[in-house]
């Protein structure tokens, strides 16, 4: 794994990057637009599906590759991928990888998908790889899930390494020490969550993922983890950076999560993106109650574990994004 020296190097290279920038209040969803590189849609949510890109729990790269690709292009307004990357991105940049690795395979952010994220950020947004970091919470973690330093593609650092601020971040109801890659070490981060049912919380995905961007997320599942998972991620040190949503549906679990649970995980196929995660898990939670209802399941809508926590991110409050499917630019 990434020795600590590197990740030293990385915070410094984040400091320089973040010299030059002026504050922000909000995540921003795009950097200054260009006639090259137009806005991103805030409000657009994409999704692109090919079941040939997972055979029973295998996964196909070069499929992956093409529905990143194809997402993408859909989420710019002029349809040109590159433009997307270069809409978000900068090569002054130092990317931290939100993956999902908790569960393990084949339930975890998958290796594929990630290493197509970084290729298109070296490539597209000319982020150099020693500048793009993939982190999850625990070393051992990562490692079971397939993410080891790759030469020429990424670092990978796990937060137990990394280490978390010296002082807790409050905010809102919660109280925390950010993990020291998204606080000191990336200037950027992408988010690419799972797709997954949460015995507790209802859903796993974008927002909650950053639970395993803190010290302390078993302090923060009481009441179906409502308000705390949008109260964590409105710390600066999370809304200020994330900028791009890559959500990995290439299989998903809609019942009994989130571990994974053979009975009611399927192959799906389907990359979705998005630079607003409010929106994102909005479109995401109604893919998981469409697979129930197929499946024969009753709706976690209007149950104890309903994710609230969608809709308070979107309040007045905390305005992280856009939760009602209705303002939402599904395509």
């Amino acid at each position: 794994m990434t020795s600590r020296r590197r990740f030293v190097q990385l915070v410094g290279a984040a400091g320089m990057a973040l010299a030059g920038c002026q504050s922000r209040t909000r995540a921003p969803t795009a950097l200054a637009a260009t006639e090259a590189t137009p806005a991103i849609p805030a409000r657009r949510v994409v999704s692109v599906r090919n079941m040939q890109a997972v055979q029973g729990s295998a996964i196909d790269a070069a499929a992956v590759e093409v529905l990143l690709d194809r997402a993408m292009a859909r989420l710019s307004p002029d349809g040109d991928a590159i433009a997307a990357w270069k809409a978000l991105f900068r090569p002054s940049d130092v990317v931290a990888i939100k993956v999902n690795c908790l569960s393990g395979p084949p339930v975890c952010s998958h290796p594929a998908l990630v290493a197509a994220v970084a290729k298109r950020l070296r490539d597209a947004a000319q982020v150099d790889p020693s500048r793009i970091i993939v982190y999850d919470r625990d070393t051992g973690e990562l490692a079971a899930a397939g993410f080891e330093p790759v030469d020429g593609l990424y670092e990978v650092v796990g937060s137990d390494r990394a280490g978390y601020d010296a002082e807790p971040t409050v905010s809102g109801a919660a109280g925390s020490c950010y993990s020291r890659v998204v606080s000191e070490a990336a200037t950027a981060i992408i988010n690419v969550p799972v797709l997954k049912d949460h015995d507790l919380a209802g859903l796993t995905g974008a927002l909650k993922n950053h639970f395993g961007s803190i010290h302390n997320p078993n302090k923060m599942h009481t009441d179906h983890c409502c308000p705390y998972v949008a109260d964590v991620n409105c710390a600066p040190q999370l809304r200020d950076k994330q900028r791009l949503i890559v959500y990995d549906a290439l299989l998903v679990c809609y019942d009994g999560g989130p571990g994974y649970k053979p009975d009611t995980t399927l192959p799906y196929g389907t990359v979705m993106a998005a630079t607003d995660p409010v929106a994102a898990d909005a479109v995401a939670f109604s893919l998981l109650e469409s697979l129930r209802q197929a499946h024969g399941l009753p709706p976690i809508a209007g149950t104890d574990r309903a994710p609230r926590y969608i809709e308070v991110a979107a309040d007045s409050d905390h305005g992280l994004g856009v939760a009602d499917l209705r303002s939402i630019e599904i395509c």
